[in-house]
């Protein structure tokens, strides 16, 4: 008695359109095995997969392979041949694994002969008509994916957290919307995705994993770009903060050769050439770890030139530990300084709070309109969109005030910040350092030889 696999694939359109389910592709194949007098191995089903998706993907082909090559299957039931393939390099692929273990395959509702060379002519032609019909579809679909975009409306039922579809357009969900502003605004001030996440379940009450929170800063949707399209949909996130944390994550390197995290790695500016500076440690010869980072200029140990040939000037090093003294000693005039610039630099400020609030009552007030039969549809909808545009508008307006990072109002609302910052992990320092500060450039040697720097010019984010 032949042992039987029985295989079967639906992807959801195909489902939608023919009612082709998996329930009635089982039943049709237990049929034909039982009146063949097969016994069924097992049911190896594919869902929401189709015929032209890689091989390797199909996880449910590739464990009947798997068993194909176990030596546990004799023949192998498809209820037609594009349940099977539609890609003929593909098929030829599996074919080889099958005739090199003796195993067969057949159809439940389609005859093929492939022993005689007629057979095999009608089989290749069959699976080349397939390929070309998929090929079409996807042709079309394409081709209507793309009207989609030039109209910017959504081409996939399935949406990033916090938006929604409305007549075929991205709509952001405002439960939601605060959610997605935290992790952000939680990242730019130097928490992990482990942490943001337990953050989120504390404040909102919102389970979600360290993966999810990933996917989401990383989603450009949420600046308003989609499918490349800038301005695609209402943004949740103000570009410039989304660009922000992206440089932000694009320095997450792997643990440096020494082992240890250096604190301003790329942030401090040789005062002579305007290069970055590099890192130097020195090694305890009794323990043998690297100890002292000191921020050197790498550009005068690669031109080769001379300080009086026009090389680099700056002959010294900062140590790490000085400037770091420097700034937990400087922040707060610093930062206080940095607030009344952006204050004197931002001139006339629009109350964006209380524009908000009313178009937000002007939509009320137009669904009202609607409800009483006083607008058509039409109407409706489109003094919906209009309003909803302009509503995205004022809140990305909103976010691109000139503003103190969440990171910077912490450390000023620290009535003890440099307790608070020496009871920091080194790594956590980093963050703090990376996320604030864009650049330090060494100001003024000191006079006496041996002295450390005391004179820092700093620019923040």
């Amino acid at each position: 008695m032949k042992r039987a696999a029985l295989y079967i694939r639906v992807s959801t359109d195909e489902q939608a359109r023919h009612g082709f389910s998996l329930g009635e592709q089982q039943h049709d194949l237990e049929s034909y095995a039982a009146s063949h007098h097969y016994t069924v191995v097992d049911v190896y089903a594919d869902e929401g997969n189709t015929a032209r998706k890689a091989i390797s993907k199909r996880k449910e082909l590739q464990r009947l392979l798997d068993d194909v090559r176990a030596g546990h299957i004799d023949v192998i039931l498809l209820k037609c041949l594009d349940r099977w393939f539609r890609n003929v390099q593909d098929f030829y692929k599996v074919q080889e694994v099958l005739d090199a273990h003796g195993v067969e395959w057949e159809c439940t509702q389609e005859d093929y002969n492939t022993t005689t060379t007629n057979g095999r002519l009608m089989l290749n032609l069959k699976l080349t008509i397939a390929q070309n019909e998929s090929d079409q579809t996807s042709d079309r679909i394409k081709y209507i994916n793309e009207g989609k975009k030039r109209r910017k409306e959504e081409c996939t039922g399935k949406h990033p957290f916090a938006y929604t579809s409305v007549d075929k357009k991205l709509t952001i969900v405002e439960e939601e919307r605060p959610i997605v502003e935290f992790a952000f605004a939680q990242l730019l001030a130097g928490s992990s995705n482990h942490s943001i996440a337990k953050k989120i379940w504390e404040e909102f009450h919102f389970a979600i994993d360290a993966r999810r929170v990933w996917r989401i800063v990383r989603n450009p949707t949420y600046k308003g770009e989609r499918y490349g399209i800038p301005d695609y949909c209402p943004a949740i996130i103000p570009p410039e903060d989304f660009d922000r944390v992206q440089e932000l994550l694009s320095r997450n390197k792997p643990p440096t050769r020494t082992g240890l995290t250096y604190l301003f790695n790329g942030k401090i500016v040789c005062p002579s050439c305007g290069s970055i500076l590099v890192v130097n440690c020195g090694k305890s010869k009794k323990t043998g770890k690297y100890t002292r980072p000191t921020y050197l200029c790498g550009k005068k140990y690669t031109t080769g030139k001379p300080k009086d040939a026009g090389g680099c000037q700056f002959g010294g090093g900062v140590s790490e530990n000085v400037v770091e003294r420097w700034l937990v000693k400087n922040i707060f005039p610093l930062l206080k300084g940095y607030e009344a610039q952006l204050k004197a630099s931002r001139g006339h400020s629009v109350n964006y709070k209380s524009k908000v609030k009313g178009i937000n009552a002007k939509l009320t007030r137009l669904k009202d309109l609607y409800l009483d039969a006083l607008i058509d549809k039409d109407t409706y909808k489109a003094d919906y969109q209009k309003l909803q545009d302009e509503l995205a508008r004022a809140v990305i307006d909103a976010k691109k005030q000139i503003r103190l990072s969440p990171a910077m109002d912490s450390i000023l609302s620290d009535e003890d910040f440099e307790t608070t910052y020496y009871n920091l992990p080194r790594e956590q320092r980093r963050e703090l350092w990376q996320t604030l500060i864009k650049r330090i450039t060494i100001g003024r040697r000191p006079e006496e030889r041996g002295k450390s720097y005391k004179d820092f010019i700093v620019e923040f984010m």
